[in-house]
C-alpha cells in the first residue's frame, strides 16, 4: 500500500517511466448447442453423428489493461480544464475589463504595470500548464500507438496460421479490390472521420473554423514579419521619448496583451487537437478489436496480446537537464513556487509603499522564468513530435507489411510540398527548439539579472529584464502556434492512413471464406 507522501506525489506530479501497452485480448469461446458437447473424436467425416450448430460468444479480457498511463490526477484535470473555450473567453473578458478601466480612470503607468504583472503571472501559469499538457498528450498518444502495435503483432501471428493467407497463396491472383458496405474504402474513410468527430453544433462549427483560421494567420511568416515590424517601429520612436521608462512600458503593455491572448489561445487549440485525436484513435482501436475478434474466431487462438514497449530516446546531458526543469515546472512544484513568491511579494508591499517598482517585482520574476519555460516548451515539442512521428511511421510500416502479405494495395495522401514561407517558418521553429537555443535563454536570463543587480533593481533595471524577454516570448508563442498547425496537419493525414489500413484489413478478414472446422 502506498504511503500518504506517495499518494500526494501521484496527485500532482506528471507520470514518468517507460511507455508500453498490451491491447485488451478478445477472447472468443465456441460452444456447441445441445445438452452435451461432442466427443473429442467428433468430425464432419462421421455421417452417423448429427452435426450440432456452434454458438460463438465473445469476452474481452477481464484482466486489468497493461498500459503505461494512469488515472488523471488533480493537476491533470486542472490542465485539461484550462484548455477549454470557457477559460479562453474569461481571459478575453478580463482584458476587455482592463481596457475599460483604463478609459475610465486614465491609462497611466500604474494601469500599464498592472496589465504587465497580470499578464506575466497568467503566462507563467499557462506555460506550466502547457508543459504539463504537452507531456500528458505525448505520453497518451505514444501509449495508444503501442497498443496498436501490440494488436498488430497478434493479427500478423493469427493470419500466418491461416493457410489461405500465406504469401504464395495470396499472390497467385491479382491484388484484391476491397470494399466496405459496398463502397470504396476511401469513401468509407471520409465518412468515418466525419462520424468520429460527430456533428458539431452551430457554435462549435463556427468556433472551430475561427480557431483554425486564427491559428493559420498567427502561425504564418507574415505574422512574424508584422510582429517584428512593430518592434522595430517601437525602437525607432524611442528617441522621441528619450528611451524613457514610459517608452519601455508601451511595448511591455502591448506584448503583455499579445502574450495573454496567444498563450490561452494556444492552450485551447492544443486541447481541441488532443480531444479530436483521442476520439479518432479510439475508433481505430475499435476496428482493430473487430479484426482481432474475427481472426480469433477463425483460429480459436487464445494467446494474450503481447506487451509492446517503446524504447526511450537517448538524451545528452543538456536534454536531461531540460527534462528535469520541465518535470519540476510541469508539476505541483512549479505551482507551489509561484504561490510562495506571490505571497512574499504581497507581504513586502507595505515596505515598498506599493510603488511602481514593487508592482514590477512579480512581473520580473514570472517574466524571466516564463521566458525560459517558453524555450523549454518548444524544445519538448520538437523532440516529442519527432518521437511520435517515428512511432506513426513504425505503425505504417507494420501495417503495410501485413497488407503486402495479403496482396492488398494501399495508397495514402502525403503532406503537400510546403511553400517557401512555410519552410522558412518551419526552419525558424526548429532553430528555436534546439537544445542550445534553450541553454542560451538561461544564459540571457543570468545576464539580465546581473544588469538589474548593478542597477540596484530600479524601475529601469527591472524594465530591462522585462522588455527583451517579453518581446522574445511573444514571438516564441507565435512559433509554437505555427508548430501546432504543422502537427495538426500531419496528425490528420497520419490518422487517415491508420484508419484506412485498418478498414482494409477489417474488410479482408471478414471476406475470408474458410472452412473453420479445420481449426477445431
Amino acid at each position: 500500500m502506498s504511503s500518504p507522501w506517495q499518494r500526494f506525489k501521484l496527485s500532482i506530479f506528471p507520470a514518468k517511466g517507460p511507455i508500453y501497452a498490451a491491447a485488451p485480448t478478445q477472447k472468443v469461446r465456441t460452444e456447441f448447442a445441445g445438452p452435451t458437447p461432442p466427443p473429442p473424436s467428433y468430425s464432419k467425416s462421421q455421417p452417423d453423428e448429427k452435426e450440432l450448430p456452434r454458438i460463438t460468444t465473445t469476452e474481452i479480457s477481464t484482466e486489468e489493461e497493461v498500459r503505461s498511463t494512469r488515472k488523471p490526477n488533480v493537476f491533470d484535470k486542472i490542465t485539461r480544464a484550462a484548455g477549454s473555450s470557457t477559460v479562453f473567453f474569461v481571459m478575453l473578458a478580463i482584458v476587455v475589463a482592463w481596457v475599460i478601466l483604463g478609459l475610465i480612470y486614465g491609462m497611466n503607468d500604474t494601469w500599464q504595470i498592472m496589465m504587465q504583472n497580470g499578464s506575466s503571472i497568467q503566462v507563467y501559469i499557462t506555460d506550466i500548464l502547457l508543459i504539463r499538457q504537452q507531456q500528458n498528450g505525448a505520453q497518451a498518444l505514444m501509449t495508444t500507438l503501442a497498443e496498436i502495435q501490440s494488436r498488430s503483432m497478434t493479427c500478423e501471428r493469427l493470419l500466418r496460421q491461416i493457410p489461405g493467407c500465406q504469401w504464395m497463396e495470396t499472390h497467385k491472383d491479382q491484388p484484391k479490390a476491397l470494399t466496405l458496405n459496398g463502397r470504396p474504402i476511401d469513401d468509407e474513410v471520409e465518412e468515418s472521420l466525419y462520424m468520429v468527430t460527430g456533428r458539431p453544433s452551430r457554435f462549435q462549427y463556427v468556433w472551430s473554423k475561427m480557431c483554425h483560421g486564427t491559428a493559420k494567420v498567427l502561425g504564418s511568416l507574415y505574422a512574424y514579419i508584422f510582429y517584428w515590424v512593430g518592434i522595430f517601429t517601437w525602437i525607432g520612436i524611442g528617441k522621441i521619448y528619450d528611451f524613457s521608462d514610459t517608452w519601455q512600458l508601451y511595448v511591455n503593455t502591448a506584448t503583455a496583451v499579445a502574450l495573454t491572448f496567444t498563450s490561452v489561445f494556444l492552450q485551447n487549440i492544443q486541447q481541441q487537437q488532443e480531444d479530436n485525436l483521442e476520439k479518432c484513435l479510439h475508433y481505430a482501436l475499435k476496428i482493430d478489436a473487430e479484426v482481432e475478434h474475427r481472426l480469433r474466431e477463425i483460429t480459436t487462438d487464445e494467446k494474450p496480446n503481447p506487451i509492446f514497449e517503446i524504447a526511450p530516446r537517448n538524451r545528452d546531458w543538456v536534454e536531461r537537464q531540460i527534462d528535469n526543469f520541465a518535470d519540476i515546472m510541469g508539476s505541483g512544484i512549479g505551482v507551489t513556487l509561484s504561490i510562495v513568491v506571490t505571497i512574499v511579494w504581497i507581504s513586502v508591499g507595505p515596505m515598498l509603499q506599493f510603488s511602481d517598482n514593487w508592482w514590477l517585482i512579480i512581473g520580473t520574476f514570472t517574466g524571466l522564468v516564463g521566458f525560459i519555460d517558453g524555450f523549454v516548451l518548444r524544445n519538448l515539442y520538437c523532440r516529442e513530435e519527432e518521437d511520435v512521428n517515428k512511432q506513426f511511421a513504425a505503425v505504417s510500416a507494420s501495417d503495410r507489411s501485413l497488407l503486402d502479405l495479403l496482396n492488398v494495395p494501399v495508397s495514402e495522401k502525403r503532406v503537400e510540398v510546403r511553400s517557401l514561407a512555410a519552410r522558412i517558418s518551419l526552419w525558424m521553429g526548429n532553430t528555436l527548439g534546439s537544445r542550445w537555443t534553450t541553454l542560451s535563454s538561461v544564459g540571457l536570463v543570468f545576464i539580465l539579472i546581473f544588469i538589474a543587480s548593478v542597477m540596484k533593481w530600479s524601475t529601469t533595471g527591472q524594465l530591462l529584464c522585462n522588455t527583451p524577454t517579453m518581446i522574445i516570448e511573444g514571438f516564441l508563442l507565435l512559433v509554437l502556434i505555427q508548430a501546432h498547425n504543422i502537427s495538426n496537419e500531419e496528425r490528420g493525414l497520419e490518422f487517415a492512413g491508420v484508419l484506412k489500413r485498418r478498414l482494409l484489413l477489417n474488410s479482408y478478414v471478414h471476406s475470408l471464406d474458410i472452412d473453420e472446422e479445420k481449426f477445431f
